[in-house]
């Protein structure tokens, strides 16, 4: 009995690797939890921007509906007095009510051109 027996001794080495395996291991989840649970909480911060977004996209599209109705009824609201104006301007440079001096000639046919650029 005077010399350790060989056995033994690698038990004892196998066990203290087996031992430090494990605590690689155990650092090893500790970290996996870690990042899980970083993992989970970006992944709320990412939905809770989808819906965000969502909400803009909806209030943007609200928006252009509501600007498209307005441009809508705003361009019948225009195009009926112009068209008068159209009518009004044409029969004075048609002279039927009498004659028009140059400056007023000139007038109408702005205002007659404008009113057509604008319907």
């Amino acid at each position: 009995m005077g010399e350790p027996n060989p056995t033994l001794e690698e038990f004892e080495q196998l066990l203290r690797e087996r031992d430090a395996l494990q605590a690689e291991l155990r650092e090893s989840v500790g970290q996996i939890e870690a990042l899980s649970r970083e993992l989970v909480e970006t992944n709320r911060g990412v939905v809770a921007l989808y819906a965000e977004l969502d909400d803009r996209a909806a209030e943007l599209h609200e928006a252009v509906e509501l600007k498209s109705r307005f441009l809508s009824y705003m361009s019948h609201e225009f195009r009926t007095p112009l068209g008068s104006i159209r009518s009004i301007a044409r029969i004075l440079l048609d002279q039927m009510d009498g004659p028009l001096t140059a400056e007023q000639e000139k007038q109408m046919r702005f205002i007659q051109s404008s009113a057509k650029e604008l319907t």
